[in-house]
């Protein structure tokens, strides 16, 4: 039996300008593709992307073969690309700009490739120091800590904290390795972020 064929191949959204700097704005439908007949389901090659070239973010929801559904949140910067096996894809879409609205756009293609995406947590520090816990999104391999101001990473920390809500692992923000602190069995990453008046980002990355 050959692969099914989708319901749609490409969808759109005209996504609100968010209210809040660093938080996404309200969620919108982009694409909803459903399988049409019987087939096994294939793998599908989705490609992400704003007619403005404006950053969003990305939930795609998915299953294959009547499996359970998954869920990915992705990062589209400009455009990004994610393949997964599927019979359904839905992306539902979230504006990062508080000056715009944008135009997101999702299309699906039968395929396969390699890829790899990311998916950022953002917040500032205004005055003292302070603890940031994340749950690591759903696909995360990586997760690596940015400051805007650099000079102060030799005091922040990345912790790794199991099921238990034990440190497994503690990184200094100058001493992270590439591409980050590997994820492993961890339930949470902790932020120990020092005083000061700077933004941050905790950058994770997805293993699809």
């Amino acid at each position: 039996m050959g692969a099914c064929k989708l319901s749609r191949r490409s969808g759109t959204a005209k996504l609100s300008a968010s209210p809040t700097a660093g938080v996404a704005g309200t969620e919108g439908e982009v694409l909803t593709a459903q399988s049409e007949g019987q087939g096994e389901g294939d793998w599908r090659i989705l490609d992400l992307w704003s007619d403005e070239g404006s950053p969003w973010e990305a939930r795609v929801v998915w299953s294959g073969g009547g499996g359970a559904l998954r869920t990915a949140l992705v990062n589209v910067p400009k455009c990004v690309r994610v393949c997964v096996h599927a019979t359904m894809i839905q992306v539902f879409g979230a504006n990062l700009s508080t000056s715009a609205n944008i135009q997101a756009r999702a299309a699906i293609a039968d395929g396969y490739c390699d890829t790899e995406n990311q998916w950022t947590v953002r917040g500032n520090v205004l005055a003292q120091g302070q603890t940031v816990s994340a749950a690591p999104p759903p696909w995360a391999k990586f997760a690596r800590l940015e400051l805007s101001d650099n000079t102060l990473l030799a005091t922040a920390f990345v912790e790794l904290l199991d099921a238990n809500g034990t440190a497994r692992g503690r990184y200094a923000g100058n001493a992270q390795t590439q591409p980050g602190a590997p994820i492993g069995d961890a339930a949470t990453v902790r932020l120990v972020l020092p005083g000061g008046t700077y933004a941050y980002r905790l950058v994770f990355l997805l293993h699809l």
